[in-house]
């Protein structure tokens, strides 16, 4: 007996459509909800957390059948805030069964409302994301076509840097938001301040995939620091690569510390925009601009986190630089800012308080911050904006290896010639230690006071050095502690004979220039020598040597107290009836000092301040002399003369040295 092929074909066909049938009625009144204790009981053993399904299990078949679960809960750890860690009000989506049969899990549609996760830390540091330790397999995620978030929230706790952040997630499904269809809103406190934020990004699953770039606009507020960001993000969840439109302002610098991790010394309120660039381990912002204070600031910035520690690389420009911007720098103490606790601005007042009657900043320098990175920053300041000081402007290259800070050179192109300086600070220990050495090449008298209208027609050439060591955990405390030297010389050149009468409080002579007119004395040389010893600056020399005045100070200036006790005494090379020969007594603090005996003498502070406050042997400074525009300067020969006073003060110079050219002064004073 033969069977025929159409009747096998028949036969077959009707037992696959029998089971699709039985299949299909199974499928229709199979209760799903059967499948619940197996599937809580495999999360269950793979997370080590207790996993429930309080709703319903339903699965709708179709070529791409529904499956929707309600009430889904993940134990949080059992440290934890609050229970459960995960909570779903309800799930759905669509699986591909063709997909399916060919191996792979194709969910075309994903939809989860209301879910709710808490991510924490613990005081030790534990993370409540870590669950049960089991071989590591590599695992796959299905791929998702089209997700839709409803009301969701994430949590995320850190006790240890005092952040409590929430994060409402949804996504618009309408037609119009393809292009941005992810709406976030978070608020809370970050790093113990405030925190705000909003942002649109592009398909919630597209952060998936690392090589697709993820379309973000975002703008967030972290106290008084507001940042917005424009652009694309490779790879989010790693952060493979970025470039994005990012500005950011706020009240302080040093405030993006805790945020960004990078050290920034104090500042006034800034704003700074420029492209952020991401690839690997470095962020840059290059050819960004901005301003700090009164300062304009642009240039290129590197940041790359993949050594040691992470390195800070930076080529900085401001055009026009205000001084004042650079006070946090060196430690001076800022004013209560909004953001700032009840506390703290009581603490902040207190401090400024105690600070009103000192000069030198006594702020503590952040010792963890300079250890924190390492920096190699260039910074030039193009033209210098300010009143009170003549300096042009300045060029400065910084570095910082393991809390070894190192500024080198600091050059200050001031009244016409340059302060160039080399400073070293060590905060590898608790307490720092300081080295800095500073050189005074060509600095024109007529530009040091532009103020001093006594000053305009005088002229002449100062140069010195200064070398000083010190420690303490502020700029105010190094100079307490500092051991070191410091001097200027000045050899030849003029001064206004008006300023010497005025010293030497010449009466007569003041009458007759002011009648027929001022002109200048020649100046044989000037010689400033303090030594410094435990913040204490004592004078060895210090002598202005004119045709007309020889100008003799003495006396101390403490750095550890801030106090001035100096005495100037003028000394006329002509005899007048009025010419009273006064000391000029100069006392007080740095803030507040006091001349007498008359205030019209305060000009002798300028006098003072042209050779300096600090230190060098004064046979050391033979070598810095500036040859100025006179021919008499016979510097070695006055510093010999002070060292020799200095060594027998009973004794009196012998009278040839004090009538050596008596005729040469007259000769001089006669041509004048």
């Amino acid at each position: 007996m033969s069977i025929r092929p159409k009747t096998v074909k028949k036969t077959i066909l009707l037992v696959f459509g029998t089971l699709f049938v039985f299949v299909i009625i199974f499928a229709i009144w199979f209760d799903w909800n059967m499948l619940k204790p197996y599937v809580e009981r495999q999360v269950t053993e793979k997370t080590g957390r207790e996993f429930t399904i309080r709703g319903d299990l339903d699965v709708r078949l179709s070529l791409n059948p529904l499956v929707s679960i309600g009430g889904l809960s993940l134990a949080n750890a059992e440290w934890g805030t609050q229970q459960p860690m995960l909570d779903v009000d309800k799930a759905a989506f669509r699986v591909s069964l063709w997909n399916l049969f060919l191996g792979d899990v194709v969910l075309p549609e994903v939809s989860i409302t209301k879910p709710k996760i808490i991510l924490e830390k613990s005081e030790d540091g534990k993370r409540n994301w870590d669950f049960k330790k089991e071989k590591k397999e590599k695992m796959e995620l299905p791929e998702i076509g089209r997700l839709v978030l409803d009301q969701g929230k994430v949590i995320f706790r850190d006790p240890k840097t005092k952040t409590d952040v929430t994060v409402s997630v949804h996504t618009d499904p309408a037609a119009d938001a393809r292009e941005m269809p992810l709406d976030v809103v978070a608020e809370g406190t970050f790093t113990d301040l405030k925190f705000t934020a909003k942002a649109k990004g592009g398909k919630v699953m597209s952060l998936a995939d690392k090589t697709l770039p993820y379309p973000i606009k975002a703008s967030a507020q972290i106290g008084t620091t507001y940042a917005a960001v424009d652009g694309i993000i490779t790879g989010l969840a790693e952060l493979a690569a970025m470039d994005l439109k990012l500005e950011v302002r706020g009240e302080d610098l040093s405030a993006l510390y805790p945020m960004v991790g990078i050290v920034f010394f104090p500042s006034p309120p800034y704003r700074i925009s420029g492209r952020l660039t991401h690839q690997n381990t470095e962020w840059s912002m290059k050819q960004f601009s901005g301003e700090v204070g009164k300062s304009d600031l642009g240039g290129d910035i590197l940041f790359d986190t993949g050594g040691e520690r992470p390195m800070l690389r930076a080529d900085v420009v401001s055009k026009v630089l205000d001084l004042n911007d650079l006070q946090g720098f060196v430690g001076a103490r800022r004013a209560p800012q909004p953001q700032d606790s009840p506390a703290e601005k009581q603490e902040k007042k207190a401090s400024i308080e105690a600070q009103r009657d000192r000069l030198l900043p006594d702020q503590e320098f952040k010792v963890d911050r300079l250890r924190a990175m390492d920096a190699d920053v260039k910074f030039t300041g193009e033209s210098i904006r300010n009143k009170e000081l003549p300096v042009e402007h300045l060029v400065t290259h910084l570095k910082v290896d393991d809390g070894l800070l190192t500024m080198d050179p600091v050059n200050f192109a001031v009244a016409g010639g340059n302060i160039i300086s080399r400073v070293t600070i060590n905060a590898r220990k608790d307490t720092p230690a300081a080295e800095a050495r500073m050189d005074f090449k060509k600095l024109q008298l007529p530009k040091l006071f532009p103020k001093i209208e006594l000053t305009e027609d005088s002229m002449g050439v100062i140069g010195g050095t200064t070398t000083v060591t010190g420690h303490g955990k502020s700029v105010g405390a190094l100079l307490a502690s500092a051991d070191g030297n410091f001097g200027l010389i000045m050899s030849g050149g003029e001064i206004s004979k008006l300023m010497l009468d005025i010293i030497g409080l010449d009466g007569a002579r003041i009458l007759k220039l002011l009648i027929a007119g001022d002109k200048n004395a020649r100046i044989r040389c000037a010689v400033s020598d303090f030594d410094i010893k435990k913040g204490i600056m004592t004078s060895e020399a210090f002598v202005i040597d004119t045709t007309e005045t020889n100008i003799i100070g003495e006396g101390s200036i403490s750095l550890v107290d801030e106090t001035i006790d100096l005495k100037i005494s003028p000394e006329p090379k002509h005899f007048s009836i009025l010419s009273l020969r006064t000391p000029v007594h100069i006392n007080g603090t740095f803030k507040d000092p006091t001349v007498y005996p008359d205030k019209m003498l305060a000009i002798r502070i300028g006098s003072a301040v042209l050779l300096g406050i600090f230190a060098t042997p004064a046979a050391a400074l033979i070598p810095l002399i500036e040859t100025g525009p006179g021919e008499d300067n016979n510097c070695r020969a006055l510093i010999a003369s002070v060292k020799d006073t200095k060594s027998h003060p009973a004794k009196e110079a012998p009278p040839q040295k004090k009538e050596a050219q008596p005729e040469k002064r007259r000769n001089n004073a006669e041509k004048r």
